[in-house]
């Protein structure tokens, strides 16, 4: 379970979280949804263990964050947290497959089944240059379904994907939350929140 209380996190003088409650259950999958700007990166960069609050409680399973160190936190989120960015972090040089094969020490057979369950079949041995927007979104969602890690962070997964190929990538993503793990997605639309049991309206934070 994470949980924050009284969160707060500010940027210099832009206050973006300001005393924030939240509550995120096993099980449950929860979607920040708002417009571009309204702090959803931010909070799920909270929950991924990125960056710290400047003020209240962060609780991953019971444990507080605030008076770790950096290595510590740095070995929290490694053990616990896989994220997906908004814009995602390819290695230009290797191919689709190998940027999953690589980075999350995945066997081969089981990252080729998530890509083609993906509809990445016929491109895993393309390089990111050579692969669309939405592709390399759903490269990155495989390694970060494929990391095993019980907490799975998604900036925006669905952006950048027809509505067939989206139904796949959260089909994937809920079997994260439907195994017992913990799911959270950010959405500026919507009709992608029919995805979570949970859903949290950061233009009414």
């Amino acid at each position: 379970m994470i949980r924050l209380e009284g969160v707060y996190k500010n940027y210099g003088a832009i206050r973006v979280l300001e005393g924030m409650d939240l509550q995120v259950e096993e099980g449950k999958p929860l979607c920040l949804l708002g417009r571009s700007g309204c702090g959803k990166s931010t909070l799920l960069k909270l929950l991924a263990l990125i960056t710290r609050p400047d003020k209240g409680n962060l609780l991953i399973d019971g444990k507080g964050v605030a008076k770790l160190t950096d290595a510590e936190m740095d070995d929290m989120r490694r053990e616990k947290v896989a994220y997906t960015f908004q814009e995602p972090l390819l290695i230009p040089y290797i191919t689709a497959l190998e940027n999953v094969t690589e980075v999350t020490g995945a066997p081969k057979d089981k990252a080729v089944e998530v890509l083609t369950q993906l509809g990445l079949g016929d491109g895993l041995n393309h390089r990111p240059p050579k692969l669309s927007g939405g592709e390399k979104k759903r490269v990155d969602v495989a390694r970060a379904i494929l990391r095993g890690t019980p907490i799975l962070v998604a900036d925006e997964p669905l952006s950048n994907l027809d509505p067939e190929t989206g139904e796949k990538v959260m089909g994937l993503l809920r079997g994260h939350a439907d195994a017992g793990g913990i799911l959270v997605y950010s959405s500026v639309e919507p009709s992608e929140t029919k995805f979570a049991a949970q859903v949290v309206n950061m233009e009414r934070k």
